[in-house]
């Protein structure tokens, strides 16, 4: 049975803005691990872009690892390698809807 991290959950789209950083420091969610990101958009309308962003330098610099918009589709899972701090960040707004975000691993 896989373990889920919450990365965001009921954020809204109509406003750019990354959310707190999540700290992945407890096995499995451990840096250099590896883990299946999913992305749900839900209501969007317009061009909403939503990132899935880590960091391992403290927050200073942060790496893309999946982005989604309305475009692309409402749902999206990925693999990627799981760094020390891992965050959502709206950096497109639509004109309605919530994203959530979840580590499996």
């Amino acid at each position: 049975m896989s373990k889920l991290k919450v990365l965001g959950e009921a954020i809204s789209l109509t406003a750019a803005a990354a959310q707190t950083a999540v700290a992945m420091n407890t096995t499995p969610f451990s840096p250099g691990f590896n883990g299946v990101v999913t992305v749900h958009l839900a209501g969007a309308t317009g061009t909403p872009t939503v990132k899935v962003q880590g960091s391992s330098d403290g927050g200073t610099t942060w790496v893309d690892l999946v982005t989604v918009t309305a475009i692309t589709g409402l749902i999206k899972k990925a693999e990627v390698t799981v760094y020390a701090l891992m965050r959502l960040n709206v950096t497109a707004v639509g004109t309605a809807g919530t994203c959530a975000a979840y580590l499996a691993a």
